[in-house]
């Protein structure tokens, strides 16, 4: 092997560009990774070989006649499997599913593969989306390629392993309570939650009304992941959750360091559940954008405390649309909590989902409000290291931890990037999270790039070869 596949986008894109390199040969050796090594993460529920190579020789054919498009023409992607590929299964990683052909593209698909994206496969997640471990998939549990015997975290964990161990070079993912953050982090690669309404959620299934659901890309680096950005965001007239505003180049000036910029790090909630470890290393993060030239202040956030009473805020169809499924038991669910999640929902009182409604409202009033003092915050993606898939079991110590710390930043609809900022002494990767203002996606962007550079120095390939 030439190792392309290890490149990042931006390494790979002006060979690709030069003809140094066919986009045909970079695809079968993604293609030759996955089959060898997917046996052992489950990264995928579906690959198509020669869809992919077809699609390979017509990018090639399309580059030699002078028409590249870009710095994704050629480049082999993922896409989860919650999101809707025309001709292709969907399955949300049900058994439910398993004969659920979609016959058309989602939004996100149609503009990769308007930017020259080539899409190999999709990839596994926790069943329906509805955790944060991938251990629950009826596909198989999707190992972290950092350590196999632990989560990749979820719900987008089979898009971050599959980013993480080269077998593609980005992903997209949902993020609902930090469904593409969460696996980022634990499993060393950065993960995009746009700001809300900035990438069209058309196609993502079920059919969602959620407003607190976001698509986003996954890829090795923060410049791979601007470039995902660039390709994905924009209005989209077919998702009526989708604002009417102007997408940006998100690449443009995002090495221009960060002197002056004002980094507020909430210390309550999310230093108050992070383990030591965690909270060492990300600590260590912050002091070298301190470094780097920006500001850092501690702020608080008063109402964190109260999220677990937001539940019943988290509105979307995905009750109502398994509770058919539901009513039949719990044998036709690979996760049994998901099930009890359904019926359980059913027993909420429309009194508790005003409150959480309230308490939603007051929560992002003071997001708001620490951003009027601070241009962008910076705080742990996950509370702990990514934990042995044997401990993701309900009623174990971690079963339920994952999503603990992203999920506040689901509800302001707030831009957010996790990048990896440094490692455990077991060698597993730590991710900070960089958040900020609705559509300063390119700062937010900005910073995790000084980030990354300050800490990892950039992609760093995980050991599982």
């Amino acid at each position: 092997m030439n190792d392309f596949a290890k490149m990042t986008i931006h390494e790979l894109a002006p060979i690709i560009e030069r003809r140094e390199v066919s986009p045909v040969e970079v695809t079968r050796e993604v293609l030759d990774r996955i089959d060898a090594l997917d046996d052992r993460l489950h990264a995928f529920v579906t690959v198509r070989h020669e869809h992919a190579l077809a699609a390979a020789r017509a990018a090639e054919e399309e580059i030699g006649r002078g028409g590249y498009r870009g710095p994704l023409h050629g480049v082999p992607l993922g896409i989860k499997d919650n999101i809707a590929v025309a001709g292709w299964p969907t399955t949300n990683a049900s058994a439910l599913m398993t004969d659920n052909i979609t016959d058309y593209d989602a939004t996100v698909v149609a503009r990769l593969r308007g930017a020259g994206g080539i899409i190999v496969g999709k990839n596994n997640l926790h069943e329906w989306a509805m955790g944060g471990t991938c251990a629950k998939s009826a596909f198989g549990e999707v190992h972290n390629p950092w350590d196999e015997s632990r989560v990749p975290g979820g719900s987008s964990g089979g898009s971050a392993a599959a980013v993480s161990a080269s077998m593609i070079f980005g992903s997209v993912g949902t993020d609902n309570k930090g469904s593409i953050r969460i696996p980022a982090s634990y499993c060393g690669v950065v993960g995009v939650k746009p700001t809300y309404g900035l990438v069209s959620r058309f196609g993502q299934l079920p059919s969602t009304s959620a407003t607190t659901d976001h698509l986003g890309p996954i890829a090795k680096d923060v410049l791979d992941a601007a470039t995902l950005l660039n390709a994905l965001a924009g209005h989209d007239p077919l998702d009526p959750t989708s604002f009417e505003s102007a997408a940006r180049y998100y690449r443009a000036g995002i090495a221009e360091g960060i002197a002056g910029i004002r980094i507020g790090v909430p210390r309550n909630f999310y230093f108050d559940h992070a383990a030591p470890e965690v909270a060492e290393v990300v600590n260590r993060a912050i002091s070298a954008l301190a470094s780097a030239g920006a500001t850092v202040t501690d702020i608080t956030i008063p109402s964190l405390q109260y999220m677990p009473l937001t539940d019943p805020a988290w509105i979307n169809e995905i009750r109502p649309f398994l509770l058919p499924y539901a009513k039949r038991g719990p044998q036709g669910f690979a996760d049994r909590t998901v099930w009890e999640r359904v019926v359980l929902g059913e027993l909420q009182r429309a009194s508790d989902v005003s409150k959480a409604l309230r308490l939603r409202s007051l929560i992002e009033s003071e997001f708001r409000e620490a951003l009027h003092e601070v241009d962008i915050l910076a705080m742990p993606t996950n509370m702990i290291p990514p934990f042995p898939i044997a401990d993701a079991e309900p009623g174990t110590a971690t079963a339920g931890t994952p999503t603990t710390l992203a999920a506040p930043l689901n509800l302001t609809g707030m831009p957010a990037v996790s990048v990896p900022c440094g490692f455990t002494t077991d060698g597993l990767p730590v991710g900070l999270t960089i958040a900020g203002r609705h559509w300063e996606d390119d700062l937010v962007l900005r910073v995790a790039y000084a980030c990354e550079q300050a800490t990892t120095g950039g992609y760093r390939p995980s050991p599982i070869d």
